[in-house]
């Protein structure tokens, strides 16, 4: 792994820090297995603009912390897992999503990440903490999911353009 320049260092403390607020302290509950909140945006954003291995990092923190001092139910470690994926998926995966920036393409590449992510890992997690089964949370979880991503895949869209770096980015 290469080193991480202050910067970097900074804009993932950052990018962790409004992570938080959008999930723990602007997001809500519907019930206690779904929750509606964009904190996924900017762990998306750090993975694809300063690569995988900074927004797992960057998913890991904001999890931890913001699970450990706001979150109603308490901190359960495996559920850092998600976040970690959804910092780690889109730097993964820009290549195969992002040949080109375009919004159908950051879509694509936001859903399944969400899907992976939100839908699969997070509902298999919560199934087995509150002894139900996954396929009855995921008729639930699912549609809340898709709502998400797409306002997820928008700003992450117009976000992403913005700030990518071109000496970074072959996109």
């Amino acid at each position: 792994m290469k080193k991480i320049s202050t910067r970097d260092l900074v804009l993932m403390a950052l990018l962790a820090a409004v992570s938080i607020v959008l999930t723990r302290l602007l997001g809500f509950y519907l019930t206690n297995t779904i929750r509606i909140s964009f904190g996924s945006i900017p762990i998306m954003l750090a993975s694809l603009l300063l690569g995988p291995a900074a927004g797992a990092i960057t998913g890991a923190v904001a999890d931890v912390v913001g699970a450990s001092l706001f979150s109603p139910f308490g901190y359960y470690p495996p559920l850092t897992i998600p976040p970690v994926l959804l910092g780690l998926l889109p730097g993964l995966l820009k290549p195969v999503f992002l040949k080109e920036l375009k919004l159908w393409r950051m879509y694509a590449l936001v859903l399944f990440c969400d899907l992976i992510a939100g839908a699969a890992v997070t509902t298999y997690l919560l199934a087995g903490m509150y002894g139900t089964t996954f396929l009855a949370l995921l008729p639930v979880r699912l549609p809340v999911v898709l709502a998400v991503s797409v306002v997820e895949a928008l700003t992450v869209f117009v976000l992403y353009k913005r700030l990518r770096l071109p000496d970074r980015d072959g996109v």
